[in-house]
């Protein structure tokens, strides 16, 4: 479905209005809501932080490594993904957005507030497609990263480890995100950027009509 059809579709009523500078309260919100996926993330997030503590405890404790060297090398970590792993975290948002079919990504960021975010323009997506979309960059980074603490030696681990930690929680917005859908599924909501008014706007179907999902 583009752009126009879903404007002109009786069955899809606009219903949100959400400017960039608003995506940062608007996440805020969503884990204020505690839907189930919102728990489960920071679950997740709570359950890596208290394994590294464990896990860095017994190593010290056995003498295998001394507890400053976890410490920097985990804040390390936290560095490297702040830097190098936001463009590859963005690029691979853009290569699920030309995956699902987007004819072009942008990219775009408010460094005050360091977010990030790619963008395809005037191209509508639907629940399915924005899985794949929000996911991608958490599933293939957190899956090579962790998959690579297996090859590398101790300290190299506590590096990884770090890694870990700080791009699962750098997923906020996109769980975010993802639990909203959610929370909305039933309603067949809808959604596209329009880059150059630095907005995004979000469709549902009209009470009692079938509309049709992208």
């Amino acid at each position: 479905m583009t752009v126009e059809e879903l404007q002109q579709n009786p069955g899809y009523k606009r219903w949100l209005t959400l400017t960039h500078d608003e995506i940062l309260p608007f996440v805020q919100e969503e884990f204020g809501k505690r839907g189930w996926l919102t728990r489960f993330y920071i679950f997740l997030n709570l359950a890596l932080l208290t394994g590294m503590i464990v896990l860095g405890a017994w190593q010290v404790s056995q003498g295998r490594i001394g507890i400053g060297r976890v410490i920097l090398n985990s804040l390390l970590g936290f560095v490297l993904t702040l830097s190098l792993l936001v463009p590859i975290h963005e690029g691979i948002h853009g290569l699920a957005y030309k995956l699902v079919g987007a004819p072009r990504v942008q990219y775009g960021s408010d460094i005050k507030k360091f977010i990030f975010f790619a963008m395809a323009d005037h191209f509508v997506v639907g629940f399915p497609r924005f899985i794949i979309v929000a996911l991608a960059p958490f599933l293939v980074i957190n899956f090579f990263t962790a998959l690579s603490i297996f090859y590398v030696s101790l300290n190299y681990q506590w590096i990884l480890l770090g890694v870990l930690l700080m791009h699962t929680g750098a997923c906020a917005g996109d769980f975010a995100m993802l639990s909203f859908f959610l929370r909305h599924r039933g309603e067949g909501l809808l959604t596209y950027d329009d880059v150059s008014n630095q907005r995004s706007y979000f469709y549902r179907r009209e009470e009692n009509e079938a509309g049709q999902e992208g």
